[in-house]
């Protein structure tokens, strides 16, 4: 009997979620000062506003406001654009093969292979390049190509912000945490206070997070340039970006994609409630 009131009792609960979640009374808008309002308590102006807001967030073509769909495919290019560049630099400084020693060879190899297989960009390095390590098997002949002729994109410092970059906290290797042991008074000091100090970090809380950046890599990101080429940037840098923070980004974008569609369904639910036509906005 007890085990029947507590699933009981989970059920009834789970049923208030669902009817609040349900309740159009209940959905709400955040104004620029902060505050909340009943999506409800609008009027067709306002609803409108807010909606077309909310499809800007999501479609927006413009390249300084990008939406985040927009952004999101921003990210996957530039992921690919990092691995091309890896992928060139591999072969032309550890492979060993005399006749691809520079781009221009191994474009001139590309558009042989090309030819002769009949191929397009979109077909994968693997289709006339053997043995190609696991990282690389999904680069394309095309972004390989750009990458030869240095036509890849840059990286922009804004997308990758101070708060995004310290909120995924940091974890020490071993290594790091030698080479930040500092002394005060015969004590050794906070790691996080070495690292505050060191980076020009002041007023802010570092926190540790076993999945956070390394020492080495919140370096990296805080000193990255604001516009960085990827064909210039050290192969770390780039295995950096490729693994991790594009990755971390693109999770951050899905968020965000969601937290939009979510508000923009809440209007149209009021809006077809109210008998409110809302107007479309075309990207």
């Amino acid at each position: 009997m007890k085990n029947e009131k507590v699933i009981t009792d989970l059920s009834n609960l789970q049923n208030a979620i669902n009817d609040k979640n349900n309740d159009i009374n209940q959905l709400t808008w955040r104004l620029k000062d902060g505050k909340d309002v009943r999506l409800m308590d609008m009027n067709q102006q306002e609803l409108q506003r807010a909606y077309i807001h909310t499809t800007d967030m999501l479609y927006n073509k413009n390249r300084f406001q990008p939406g985040r769909l927009e952004v999101k495919k921003n990210l996957k290019l530039l992921i690919n654009d990092c691995n091309a560049e890896m992928f060139l630099r591999y072969i032309l400084h550890e492979c060993d093969i005399d006749i691809l020693k520079t781009g221009l060879q191994v474009a001139d190899f590309i558009r042989n292979g090309k030819s002769s297989n009949n191929l397009s960009d979109d077909d994968p390095v693997t289709s006339i390049f053997g043995s190609v390590p696991h990282d690389y098997q999904t680069v394309t002949l095309g972004q390989l190509m750009k990458a030869c002729f240095d036509k890849l994109g840059v990286i922009n410092r804004k997308m990758i912000s101070d708060n995004f970059i310290l909120s995924q906290g940091i974890w020490l290797t071993e290594e790091e945490k030698q080479e930040l042991t500092e002394y005060s008074n015969g004590k050794i000091r906070p790691w996080l206070d070495v690292i505050k100090e060191r980076l020009f970090l002041d007023n802010v809380r570092l926190r540790v997070n076993t999945n956070g950046f390394t020492y080495g890599e919140l370096k990296c990101l805080l000193r990255l340039d604001p516009i960085s080429k990827i064909s210039n940037l050290p192969s770390s840098t780039l295995k950096l970006m490729r693994d991790k923070v594009l990755v971390l980004l693109d999770a951050d974008t899905d968020y965000h994609i969601e937290k939009w569609k979510t508000l923009k369904r809440n209007i149209e639910r009021v809006c077809e409630y109210k008998g409110i036509v809302l107007k479309e906005k075309e990207y």
